[in-house]
C-alpha cells in the first residue's frame, strides 16, 4: 500500500505513541501545582515574581511552538519530518527538569527569579521540540475517525500513568509537609530519569512508522510574506478557529487557577500530602478506564456532541465543593463535614468528586484532541497541503500568551487577598477563603464561554469520511486495529 493512502495504524504503533505522553505528563505535573508552591512557599520567592517568571517563559514557549510546527511540516530527512526534533529534545528536557528543582543559585528575590526564569524557559523550549512534533505525528499515524479517538485515548492512558504516578510519588516523598525540600529533590531524580527513558522508548518505537508517514510538502514558500500568507490561509478554517478561541478562553482560566491545589489543600481543606495521596490513585483508575474505552465510545457517539455534554457536566460539578464549603463559612451552616480527618466523611466526599471530575474531564479532552486531528484532512482537501504541525502548534502561541496573562493575574490575586510568602499561617488561611470565592466565579463563567465556542465546531463522522474518500485514502489491511487494547 502506498504510504500516502494508509488510513489506520497498527496496535503497536498506537501503544508506542501513547507511551510518548508519559514524559510531557511528568513535566506538566510539576509545572502545575508543585512549581508555584515550591518557589513561593518553600524557597520564598514572592507570588507575583513566580507568576512573572512563569508567564515570560510561557510566552517564549508559545512563540517557538508554531515555529517548530511549521518547520517540521517541511523537514525532509531520512528520519522523517518529526523525529529529528523529538530525538534532539529528550536529554535537554530531562536535564532542565532536574535543574529546575535542584539548582540553588541564590537566596535573594532577584537570584531566585533569574533561576526560575532561566530554567523554566530552557525546559519549555526543550519540550517544544518534543511535544509539537509528537502531536503532529499522531495525525499522520492514523487518519481513521474512530481510531484517532482510540489513539488519543491511549495517549491519555499513558499520560495519566505518568502524571498520576509522579503526582502520587510526589505526595509520598513530601510526607507530612508540602514544604519538604528534600522530597522535592528526590522527585527531581525520579522525574528526570522517567522523562529520559519514556521519551527514548517513544522515539525509538515510533521510528518504525517513518516509511509510512506523510512526506514533507515540496512547494515551500520562498519569502517571509509567502510563509505568512500560507499560514493565514491554512488557519482560516472555521472549525479550527472555534477550537482555537475556545482554547484561548480556557487557557486564561487555566493560567488563573492552575497551581492552586497545594494552597487549597494546605490552607483551606487542612490536608497533608499523605492525606490525599489516594486521590491520585482513584483519579488514575478513572482515567485509565475512560482512556481505554474512548475508541469504542467514539464509534457510538458523535465526537462534538459527546464533548459538549461532558463539558457541561464538568462545569456543573467542578466548583461544587468550594461553593458548599463557602456556604458553610459565610452562612454558618454545615452542608459539608468538618475538615482534617483522613478517611472521614469529607475525605470520601472529596474522593468521589475527584473521581467523577477526572472521568468527565479525561474523556472530554481525548475527544477535543481527536477533533483537532480531523481538521487536518478537511484543510488538506481545501488547500492541497497537510499541515499537522501548524494545526497542533498554531494555537499554542496565543493560548500560552494569554495563559501567561492568567499566571500574572494569579500572582496578583494571591498578593491582593493577603497571601505573602512571609505571612502568618492564620493570615494565609483567611486569604484562601477570599480566593475560593474568586475561583468559584471564574470556574463558572470562563469555561461556559469556552464551551459555547467549542459547540460551533462543524466536522462530523460523515464529513470526515467524505474528506478521506475525496483525498484518495483507503482503509488499512489490518482488521484488528480498531480493537481496544
Amino acid at each position: 500500500m502506498d504510504k500516502n493512502t494508509k488510513v489506520s495504524a497498527s496496535r503497536l504503533s498506537l501503544v508506542f505513541y501513547g507511551i510518548g505522553n508519559i514524559s510531557p505528563a511528568i513535566k506538566g505535573n510539576f509545572l502545575g501545582a508543585p512549581i508555584f508552591f515550591y518557589y513561593n512557599n518553600v524557597l520564598g520567592l514572592e507570588a507575583w515574581l513566580v507568576s512573572l517568571a512563569l508567564a515570560i517563559a510561557l510566552v517564549i514557549d508559545g512563540i517557538t511552538d508554531p515555529l517548530i510546527g511549521y518547520l517540521s511540516d517541511y523537514t525532509d530527512t531520512n528520519w522523517g519530518r518529526r523525529h529529528p526534533y523529538i530525538y534532539a529534545s529528550i536529554i535537554p528536557g530531562a536535564l532542565f527538569y532536574f535543574l529546575l528543582i535542584t539548582l540553588d543559585l541564590s537566596n535573594t528575590q532577584l537570584g531566585l527569579f533569574i533561576q526560575l526564569l532561566m530554567m523554566i524557559t530552557l525546559l519549555r523550549i526543550a519540550w517544544t521540540l518534543y511535544q509539537v512534533p509528537r502531536e503532529a505525528l499522531g495525525a499522520e499515524i492514523s487518519k481513521d475517525y474512530n481510531q484517532r479517538t482510540q489513539l488519543h485515548g491511549l495517549s491519555s492512558f499513558f499520560g495519566w500513568i505518568g502524571g498520576a504516578g509522579i503526582a502520587y510519588l510526589t505526595l509520598v516523598l513530601l510526607g507530612d509537609s508540602y514544604s519538604n525540600i528534600d522530597g522535592y529533590h528526590e522527585l527531581a531524580i525520579w522525574g528526570s530519569l522517567l522523562i529520559l527513558f519514556s521519551g527514548l522508548i517513544f522515539a525509538i518505537g515510533t521510528s518504525r512508522d517513518i516509511p509510512n508517514l506523510e512526506p514533507p510538502s515540496q512547494s515551500k514558500p520562498q519569502s517571509i510574506k509567502n510563509i505568512i500568507d500560507e499560514i493565514k490561509n491554512t488557519l482560516n478554517h472555521k472549525s479550527w478557529l472555534m477550537l482555537f478561541f475556545s482554547g484561548i478562553v480556557f487557557s486564561i482560566y487555566i493560567g488563573l487557577t492552575s497551581g492552586l491545589g497545594f494552597y487549597f489543600n494546605s490552607f483551606f481543606w487542612d490536608w497533608k500530602p499523605s492525606d490525599v495521596k489516594e486521590f491520585i490513585i482513584i483519579d488514575l483508575f478513572a482515567a485509565l478506564i475512560i482512556s481505554a474505552f474512548a475508541g469504542r465510545l467514539a464509534q457510538r457517539f458523535d465526537k462534538k456532541r459527546l464533548a459538549v455534554n461532558l463539558f457541561v457536566i464538568a462545569i456543573a460539578i467542578g466548583p461544587l465543593l468550594l461553593i458548599l464549603r463557602l456556604a458553610d463559612l459565610w452562612w454558618g451552616i454545615s452542608i459539608l463535614p468538618p475538615n482534617g480527618e483522613k478517611f472521614g466523611t469529607l475525605w470520601w466526599v472529596m474522593l468521589t468528586h475527584s473521581f467523577i471530575q477526572a472521568s468527565v474531564g479525561v474523556l472530554a479532552w481525548i475527544l477535543v484532541g481527536s477533533m483537532t486531528a480531523d481538521i487536518v484532512e478537511d484543510s488538506q482537501r481545501q488547500t492541497g497541503k497537510r499541515s499537522e504541525g501548524l494545526f497542533f502548534a498554531g494555537p499554542h502561541l496565543a493560548q500560552k500568551a494569554v495563559s501567561g496573562i492568567g499566571l500574572m493575574i494569579k500572582g496578583l490575586m494571591l498578593t491582593a487577598v493577603g497571601f505573602a510568602a512571609t505571612s502568618r499561617i492564620e493570615d494565609k488561611i483567611a486569604a484562601m477563603e477570599d480566593l475560593a470565592g474568586i475561583i468559584v466565579v471564574l470556574a463558572i463563567i470562563m469555561p461556559s464561554i469556552s464551551l459555547y465556542l467549542l459547540s460551533q465546531y462543524e466536522l462530523t463522522r460523515s464529513s470526515h469520511q467524505t474528506n478521506l474518500t475525496d483525498l484518495g485514502y483507503t482503509s488499512s489491511v489490518d482488521n484488528n486495529i480498531n480493537q481496544t487494547p
